[in-house]
Parts: C-alpha cells; sequence; structure tokens
C-alpha cells in the first residue's frame, strides 16, 4: 500500500519543537504531514530559529490561557475538531495538556489512529507537576495503543508497565540551534550545566562538589550554570565561591544556545533520576565531552572515560573527585574526548538512521 496518499497530522509542543524539528522536515518528502506546533499560554520556550528548511511553515495554535484552567477546554475542542477536519489516517503527539486535554482527547480521535511520543514513561521524582502527571499517566496510558519512546531503557520499561500495547523506538536525533564562532577559554576550565533546573537534576549537588574542588586551591575553573528555575534562591544560597560561579537563570533563548555550549568545555549532568536527557544530544551536536551520572538511562549515550566521565548518583564525593580528575588531566584527555564524541555522533546521531526509524514506524501504523 502506497504510504505518499495517507495523512499524518503532526502535533508538537513548543517545548518538543527541537526534537520534531531534527526530523519532521526531512519526513514531509515522504509523507504528506500537517504540521502543528501549540504554545501554551506564555510559553517561554519558542520554535524561533529550529526549523531549518525554510519552506517548511508549521501551523501554530497559541492556547490563550492557563493548561490549568477549564475555559482552556474550549481551544482543545477546537483544536481537536481541527485534527478530525483534516481526516489524517494517522495522528502523531507529543503534547499531553494536563489535565483536560485527554479527556477529550479520544472523543475526537479514536485511540487506534494516534502514536503518543512518550518523553518520560515513569515521572522522575521531583519533576514538574510530578503528582498530577503520575495520576493523568495511567489514565491516558491505559486508553493509548501505540508509544514511541526516545531510549531502549525506555522501551524496556514501557514493556514492562504497558506488555499489550504496541511500542516503537527511535532516539532523539542531535539538536541543531545553529552554528557558533564560540570556543572555550585557553586559560580556564569551564564547566555548564545546561536547561531546566529542577529538584531531580541536583543542582545542589553540583555546586557543593564543584565548591569542593574550588576549596582544594584550583582557580583555572569556572562553573556556568544557565536554565530557568522556580526556587533558585534555594540553590543561590549554597553558593560561596561567586567569583567561580556565573548564573543565567531564566529561559535561555535559541539563538544563545550555541554560543553558550560552545564557549564551555564539559557538560554536567547531575541528574538522581530521569529516563532520558535532550541535553545529551546538545552537548553532543557542539562536539561537548559530558560527565554524568551512572544511572541507567544514560549508559547508552555516555561511554566513560570516552565520550565524558561518569560518577555515582548522589553522591558529592564522588562528583567531586571526577571533576578534579577532570581537570588534572584535562589538557592530556580533552582532545581525544572531544574526537571520541565526533566518532559516537556518526555512530549513533546519523540523520539517516534516524529518519529510517522513524520511516519504519510511520510504515507499520500506517499500514495497519
Amino acid at each position: 500500500m502506497n504510504t505518499l496518499k495517507k495523512k499524518i497530522f503532526w502535533l508538537t509542543p513548543d517545548y518538543f519543537a527541537d526534537v520534531d524539528a531534527a526530523v519532521v522536515p526531512s519526513l514531509m518528502k515522504q509523507y504528506e504531514i500537517e504540521w502543528m506546533i501549540i504554545s501554551p499560554l506564555n510559553s517561554q520556550r519558542k520554535a524561533d530559529g529550529i526549523i531549518k528548511d525554510s519552506d517548511v511553515r508549521p501551523m501554530q495554535f497559541n492556547l490563550k490561557r492557563k493548561q490549568r484552567d477549564p475555559r482552556v477546554i474550549i481551544q482543545y475542542i477546537e483544536l481537536l475538531r481541527q485534527i478530525r477536519s483534516s481526516n489524517p489516517d494517522l495522528v502523531y503527539l507529543s503534547f499531553s495538556g494536563l489535565p483536560y486535554f485527554f479527556l477529550f482527547l479520544f472523543l475526537y480521535i479514536k485511540p487506534g489512529k494516534i502514536i503518543y511520543a512518550l518523553h518520560n514513561v515513569t515521572t522522575p521524582e521531583g519533576a514538574m507537576n510530578e503528582l498530577v502527571t503520575r495520576i493523568f499517566q495511567k489514565a491516558y496510558y491505559k486508553q493509548l495503543k501505540r508509544f514511541h519512546v526516545f531510549s531502549e531503557f525506555q522501551l524496556q520499561q514501557i514493556k514492562k508497565m504497558l506488555p499489550d500495547k504496541k511500542h516503537y523506538y527511535a532516539p532523539l536525533a542531535l539538536k541543531d540551534y545553529g552554528k557558533s564562532n564560540a570556543v572555550p577559554p585557553d586559560n580556564i576550565i569551564r564547566f555548564l550545566f545546561f536547561g531546566y533546573i529542577l529538584k531531580y537534576k541536583r543542582v545542589d549537588l553540583l555546586i557543593n562538589a564543584f565548591q569542593e574542588v574550588y576549596d582544594k586551591g584550583y582557580r583555572n575553573i569556572e562553573l556556568v550554570i544557565a536554565g530557568s528555575c522556580d526556587h533558585w534562591d534555594t540553590y543561590k544560597a549554597l553558593i560561596r565561591n561567586a567569583d567561580a560561579i556565573r548564573t543565567r537563570i531564566e529561559i535561555i533563548p535559541n539563538e544563545d544556545i550555541p554560543d553558550l555550549v560552545s564557549s564551555c568545555h564539559y557538560v554536567v549532568l547531575p541528574y538522581q533520576d530521569g529516563t532520558q536527557s535532550g541535553v545529551i544530544p546538545v552537548a553532543y551536536q557542539y562536539n561537548k565531552p559530558v560527565v554524568a551520572t551512572d544511572i541507567e538511562a544514560f549508559r547508552k549515550f555516555i561511554i566513560g572515560g570516552k565520550t565524558g566521565y561518569v560518577f555515582k548518583k548522589n553522591s558529592a564525593a564522588s562528583l567531586s573527585s571526577t571533576l578534579e580528575y577532570a581537570i588534572r588531566n584535562h589538557e592530556s584527555n580533552y582532545p581525544s574526548l572531544t574526537e571520541n564524541v565526533l566518532q559516537f555522533k556518526s555512530d549513533e546521531y546519523s540523520l539517516t538512521r534516524i529518519l529510517g526509524m522513524y520511516h519504519s514506524i510511520l510504515d507499520e501504523c500506517l499500514n495497519k
């Protein structure tokens, strides 16, 4: 059966635009795709500059109410009617719209027509809207029939949780926010934490570990913490060595990300939990080794001693010793680490390979 004559409606929340922008423009050359980006009220994470193909113009749907405001239901119904009226053969979405969107989704779209892209199979402790998310996950997971996950670890998880569903795996592609001419400083070894600052990401652990290293007399080091945080005062109170720790507590505009990442030496992920990280494809896009915890979700993407360094989760002592090792061996190890990242990118983040996995998913679903 010719999948080119079938239609896919692709709904992307703006906070996942960097994920879909890496693949949808290429998929549109093979499939008839109506692509829409939905933006929550007052969203600061935009798709600006992410879509590189100037011929690709996704539709835009802007929510005028907060997602917890019952009045947002009116817009959800408008959106769902629009999707249904396009008469798609398949609906691909990663928007949850808690708590109301899924209450109406199945009134307009049959569950068998939906592929739900799941970025977190389980909700990490300390995640945003943790309790609400966990409650609603249990409810809507039961209704959905097909799931797309972005790591083999998540694939194992969801197969155990929902063995009677259909599960697909295709990894995150590298996240390209544009080119950068920035380079790290020669006289300072710069570590970067980048992204939303949430409890489970353990920025407190990183601050304490970095300061322990600094207190040992290392002065050629710097930590940059960049990202949005609702409770920054809690973390700010931990900082003693203000000269060595720079902060930018806000949503980082897309156009600033290339220089931010390119100007550091290492990206640090001190997470205590998680099913994947969207920061790793950003770090590797700009050829940066990663210093990360030894949680299972990261093992596929970080090779200790090759593409970065790994330390024990929730251990400030392990993190500080790892940072100290990276600093002491920076001159000898850093060139080979960046070369290994380049090779790992070629092997594991090949866009051709990833698009092939998407093709397999879509072809199977369209031909059901």
